[in-house]
């Protein structure tokens, strides 16, 4: 949902953004606005480039082969995201782009491919998945842009995690998600640290001897999702929704950035 106050269309871009800055926008993007999205020299669109402020930008040149824009007023205020990892195995192309779409505007920071055992495939195209996460990232009135790591296997992946990881498991008589994210429904006094990644496994599940090793890891704790057995971007996203309304920033209002402070 966009406010009443702030354009409909926004743009990431890379370069420093300040007020009063004329700025050239990429050829992509100039076609964009002018043949999908028929705007015309005087409209006014956001733009944003992951690191500061959203400012607001009045259109002033737009060709076929180019835009440029001059930049007004902050619209929105930068602040830092809480960092969450999200560790999966790679999946067919248009699931897995449903993750990374989703995942980025539930609140993902990181995403981590993993190769496990019933990986059926390792090919990625970065550019693809970069073009998806930014598209989704303007589409939810995010500032930032996740980052997408190379795949990693799977125990190295974990090793190398500094922080507890919260992995979700079909089967294994894991606690329920809730259970382990708000411990005192469980007659627990203390609340551990929230897990700073969410690890989902491939199309078919991870190998019992990859559940049997990941149990006996100190930072990563197993995770129930319920009783039904659920597709690899189900588990994804329900996990990611469900770790934001629990302990992430799901108590945040839609305009918890707040308005910009001219």
């Amino acid at each position: 949902m966009t406010k009443p106050d702030r354009p409909t269309i926004r743009l990431f871009v890379e370069g420093e953004l300040a007020a009063g800055q004329a700025f050239e926008l990429a050829q992509a993007q100039a076609h964009y606005l002018r043949n999908v999205l028929r705007r015309e020299v005087g409209s006014e669109l956001g733009l944003f480039n992951g690191k500061g402020p959203e400012f607001r930008a009045v259109i002033t040149t737009l060709s076929k082969k180019a835009a440029g824009v001059d930049l007004l007023e902050p619209i929105a205020d930068f602040e830092p995201e809480q960092p969450l990892t999200l560790m999966f195995a790679p999946i067919k192309r248009t699931p897995m782009e449903w993750i990374l779409a989703k995942g980025t505007e539930l609140g993902v920071t990181r995403f981590q491919p993993v190769i496990t055992e019933h990986t059926q495939s390792e090919r990625l195209r970065p550019e693809r998945l970069q073009a998806i996460m930014v598209e989704a990232a303007e589409q939810c009135e995010r500032l930032t842009i996740p980052s997408l790591e190379q795949p990693f296997p799977l125990r190295e992946a974990v090793q190398g995690f500094e922080g507890r990881i919260g992995a979700a498991f079909e089967a294994g008589g894991f606690s329920p998600v809730v259970q382990q994210l708000l411990p005192d429904r469980a007659g627990q006094e203390i609340l551990p640290e929230p897990p700073g990644a969410l690890l989902v496994g491939p199309e078919g599940g991870f190998h019992p001897d990859e559940v049997k090793w990941l149990a006996d890891q100190d930072n990563v704790f197993g995770l129930s999702l319920g009783p039904r057995v659920l597709k690899a971007e189900t588990a994804a996203i329900a996990l990611i929704a469900v770790f934001q309304l629990l302990v992430g920033d799901g108590d945040k209002h839609p305009d918890f950035r707040g308005s910009a402070r001219h």
